[in-house]
């Protein structure tokens, strides 16, 4: 096969789970053009796919591309190109590009757009899944991007308290009790934050470029996180990973089984739910949904010692 041309998800989670997809077409295709924003382009010096070429843009632009962005799509001169995030935006961009026969999933109305589509599936699939059903359109058969190799582990435990949604995101007083109970038994323990945090006994790690957050993943031994994309990064770094989901459903974005996991989830009638809080459900008084009010520091800390004398 020739050239071929990937609108890359937006969220960090959604790449990480389209990497299986990326390998495989990259195996194929004499030249794969990735287009990502500049904050997810350092993804793929630390994860290469095979053949390809990074194509970035401003991630502040988004979806309305400087003329050089576009310019630079057009450039990589591809025979096709494919669109892996569901809106007609993402097409229609490709289209006003100059990437010819455009592929995807037929969603928005956006078939229109497509040389050639899918329906979207009926049934619940994981979204690494969602993926790779998209190689259908090229007859490519799935091949999984290999595991990174299990270096010495530390014996330290990362947690990152943030989410992209501040409802999806557990207590921080109850990560603080995760961090103080494991530093009680002896381990090392580090917070990955997105600002400095204040009266903290915990080292504090304050916005780490995706390589030096990389770094540290594949040296620690267990990952603690809500349903966001640090937890799929540190499961892409080989570390064992106790994901923390309220409102979000693990069956479609939890952790892959690439590395040693479990999910702390409590499953009430509405979940999933559509994640427009407090339509659907009433909060919490600390304003939480219930889903992820009612998960304790305790049933976490068992959890993460269960996933740890499992791995020892």
């Amino acid at each position: 096969m020739s050239t071929l041309i990937v609108k890359l998800p937006n969220w960090l989670g959604d790449i990480l789970f389209s990497m299986d997809l990326l390998y495989s077409l990259g195996l194929r295709f004499t030249k794969l053009g990735l287009v990502t924003s500049d904050q997810h382009a350092p993804l793929f010096e630390i994860f290469p796919v095979p053949n390809s070429e990074v194509i970035q843009y401003k991630s502040e632009t988004w979806p309305y591309l400087e003329r050089e962005s576009i310019l630079n799509i057009g450039k990589f001169r591809a025979d096709s190109g494919l669109v892996l995030p569901n809106s007609f935006g993402s097409a229609l961009l490709f289209k006003y590009a100059g990437v010819r026969n455009l592929y995807g999933y037929g969603t928005e109305n956006r078939g229109i757009l497509l040389k050639q589509s899918l329906p979207t599936p009926e049934y619940t699939l994981h979204q690494t899944e969602y993926y790779l059903n998209l190689l259908k359109l090229f007859n490519i058969t799935p091949v999984h991007y290999p595991l990174t190799r299990r270096a010495q582990r530390e014996r330290l435990v990362v947690i990152h308290p943030g989410a992209s949604k501040k409802e999806r995101a557990w207590h921080m007083e109850r990560f603080f009790n995760i961090a103080g109970h494991f530093q009680k038994k002896g381990w090392d323990v580090k917070i990955i934050s997105g600002e400095p945090l204040v009266d903290s006994d915990i080292p504090v790690l304050v916005k780490p470029t995706l390589k030096e957050f990389a770094d540290l993943l594949m040296q620690c031994s267990l990952f603690i996180g809500n349903d966001s994309g640090p937890l799929h990064l540190a499961q892409q770094c080989g570390a064992a990973v106790v994901g923390i989901y309220g409102p979000g459903n693990p069956l479609v974005t939890g952790p892959r089984r690439i590395s040693p996991a479990k999910v702390v989830y409590h499953n009430f009638p509405c979940s999933p739910c559509k994640q427009k809080f407090f339509h659907e459900c009433d909060p919490s008084p600390a304003h939480k949904p219930y889903c992820i009010e009612t998960i304790s520091s305790a049933e976490v800390i068992y959890t993460a010692e269960q996933l740890l004398g499992a791995n020892n």
